[in-house]
């Protein structure tokens, strides 16, 4: 699906003047990104998943994160990049010795993804909190 000029302009504006807020930097102060693509989130609900933060492959030096290794929430895309940046930093600290005891992710079987639905937030206990009954009083 195709998103208008205008709001991908925005989006980007957006993200770029939060990240410099989260970093406690003054607005403008980062470098305008040279590339950005802004893109509907259509694979939101994944289905399966290896139930790992990332994957790294040291002899192709191929690293993959992302959301859908471990659920589908913001939460975990986070954890899933981090996880491939400290992963990727080890194994170059190491000297890129020994590549196959830095290999993760490559032979894992996919399971069904646990929750129930997009932006699951596994610490507050979701799933529980929509299977229980929900009582009213009016």
């Amino acid at each position: 699906m195709e998103i208008f000029m205008f709001t991908a302009e925005k989006v980007k504006e957006d993200l770029l003047n939060d990240v410099e807020f989260a970093l406690g930097l003054s607005k403008g102060s980062l470098q305008c990104p040279f590339y950005t693509r802004v893109q509907l989130w259509g694979a939101a609900l994944p289905t399966n998943t290896p139930g790992i933060p990332c994957i790294f492959d040291p002899h192709g030096r191929a690293g993959i994160c992302g959301d859908w290794l471990l659920g589908s929430s913001v939460e975990v895309a986070a954890i899933s990049g981090l996880s491939l940046a400290n992963h990727i930093a080890d194994y170059f600290q190491g000297g890129g010795a020994q590549p196959d005891d830095f290999a993760v992710g490559l032979h894992n079987e996919f399971h069904a993804v646990a929750g129930h639905d997009i932006g699951q937030f596994p610490g507050l206990n979701s799933e529980k909190q929509v299977l229980e009954p929900q009582t009213w009083t009016v």
